[in-house]
């Protein structure tokens, strides 16, 4: 499970628009891409009870490599379609 070159973890929230199940759906599918060409990995993801924003917790080689695959058009816009309000985004480094 862990990555070769973790160097920390970063807390994330996103509002979402569409439901827990359609935005956990599209995070599943990336998963893999997520971790191969990322660097990223959940440790932990979930959301409010109104489904409404969710709450991940990952493990990132670099805040520039997370930054570049969560920005990628591709990534962007399934995303957006699976209902993410990316100009909602907050990501704070966390320090162990």
């Amino acid at each position: 499970r862990q990555l070769c070159k973790i160097i920390m973890k970063i807390y994330i929230n996103v509002d979402i628009t569409k439901g827990w199940d359609t935005w956990n759906k599209m995070a599943e599918e990336l998963n893999s891409d997520m971790v191969s060409v990322g660097g990223m990995e959940f440790i932990f993801k979930g959301c409010e009870t109104d489904e409404k924003k969710i709450h991940l917790i990952m493990e990132v080689e670099s805040m520039e490599k997370s930054q570049e695959w969560l920005t990628r058009p591709d990534i962007l816009q399934k995303r957006i379609e699976a209902g993410a309000v990316v100009e909602s985004t907050v990501v704070i480094p966390l320090k162990d």
